[in-house]
């Protein structure tokens, strides 16, 4: 018992050494510039900290962790139906407004604003084939200029369009966004896109390894200490790792 105390306190004082020396403006400040590229971004940490915090309460066998559990839970699920209500909001606009533009080129099927317009909405949409035809459509009508902004953009989406056969990405299932191979969550919506078990398999060997150690160790120190610094235990280890992550992303 005394030498697992010794190694909880060693390696709590490190962690608490690995707080104080990462903790710096650099990392504060390239946090806060991500939650702002990424709106979603502080709901998913600051909701995943918590729901984990309730989950230890839990299984160390408090019941105070149960109800916040469950509303996250229910925050979440509200998130995704207002976010899956914008989405298909937005759909249906973008939707009437193609629709329009097509009308029109029946009408006009040489105007160079209404292929650059219909090209535009279809890049919008992911849609690069869609929007190639009606760039080259328009390419064709100003053959003459060498660097035309439809040449330009027909140039971009047929570099898109091999980009994606390459990369092969996730398309999301609520909205149509695509996303990298590896995403857990899409950059639009929120919906989850992998499986735990996903998740784990796309993991490295290292990173799988440095969890695996982590468990086990904390599972120790569960059975053998108080729920209390188990807790003080696991915050500075979610502190550190996100400062870690951030210098070393930014680096």
């Amino acid at each position: 018992m005394l030498g697992l105390l010794i190694l909880y306190l060693l390696f709590l004082g490190i962690l608490v050494f690995l707080l104080f020396t990462w903790l710096t403006f650099r990392v504060v400040e390239g946090a806060f510039i991500r939650s702002m590229d990424n709106p979603n971004y502080g709901f998913y940490v600051l909701s995943g900290i918590i729901a984990f915090f309730s989950i230890i309460t839990i299984l160390l066998g408090g019941k105070s962790g149960i109800p916040v559990l469950f509303i996250i839970v229910v925050t979440y699920v509200i998130f995704l139906f207002i976010k899956k209500n914008e989405i298909k909001q937005e759909k249906n606009k973008v939707k009437r407004m193609i629709e329009n533009l097509e009308n029109r080129l029946n009408l006009e099927p040489n105007d160079f604003g209404t292929l650059m317009a219909l090209g535009k909405l279809y890049e919008k949409e992911e849609d690069y084939r869609r929007a190639l035809f009606y760039y080259e459509k328009a390419e064709k009508l100003v053959a003459m200029a060498e660097e035309s902004l439809a040449k330009r953009k027909a140039k971009e989406m047929r570099y898109f369009i091999k980009t994606e056969e390459e990369e092969k990405p996730v398309i999301c299932p609520g909205c149509g966004k695509r996303n990298a191979e590896n995403a857990v969550f899409c950059r639009k919506c929120g919906k989850v896109l992998r499986t735990p078990v996903q998740v784990w398999k796309g993991m490295n060997k290292y990173a799988k390894i440095l969890i695996m150690i982590l468990g086990f160790q904390y599972i120790l120190f569960a059975i053998f200490f108080s729920w209390k610094a188990n807790l003080l235990l696991w915050a500075f280890t979610l502190i550190d790792l996100a400062l870690f992550y951030s210098t070393f992303r930014e680096a």
